[in-house]
């Protein structure tokens, strides 16, 4: 596997924890000013699964990076959905970043925020730098033995 894509997977990989991360801070600093019940018991059922489903969308990225195009239908296919996941991401940091556009400051309150924007473009990055990866990347499956034989080897 070439440097490109390894370094694409660990960015998109890295998204996912920055997420997970910000959604941790955020609940952190509901539960600390608010104690847990403070709202009830289905909000703060929504923040756990906030967090839970960024780290079962990690692990399930992580799963699915191990897959590898062996034929240049299967590549195309991987390049196409890399990019349409990047153009998701960078679709969402915009809108995140549009929807607070008024927060200016990086201060407890406002820090799931930024890190969360920062997470989206990480991921936008990632993902489009594996599609690029992906489509441009040699398809044989590493283990793959070689059809031609060279002069050391007997028929």
């Amino acid at each position: 596997m070439n440097m490109n894509l390894q370094m694409s997977r660990r960015l998109i990989f890295g998204a996912y924890a920055i997420l997970a991360l910000s959604t941790a801070i955020a609940t952190y600093n509901f539960l600390s000013q608010s104690g847990p019940g403070g709202i009830g018991a289905s909000f703060d059922s929504q923040m756990i699964l906030d967090f839970t489903s960024t780290i079962f969308a990690a692990s399930g990225w992580w799963f699915l990076c191990q897959l590898q195009a062996k034929d240049a239908v299967q590549r195309s296919v991987l390049s196409k959905a890399y990019l349409f996941l990047g153009l998701e991401f960078s679709a969402l940091c915009i809108v995140h970043l549009l929807t607070g556009s008024g927060v200016v400051f990086v201060d407890r309150q406002s820090a799931p925020f930024w890190i969360t924007s920062l997470g989206f473009a990480v991921g936008a990055i990632g993902f489009l730098s594996t599609s690029y990866s992906t489509r441009t990347s040699d398809i044989a499956p590493v283990d793959a033995p070689s059809d031609r034989m060279d002069d050391t080897q007997s028929p």
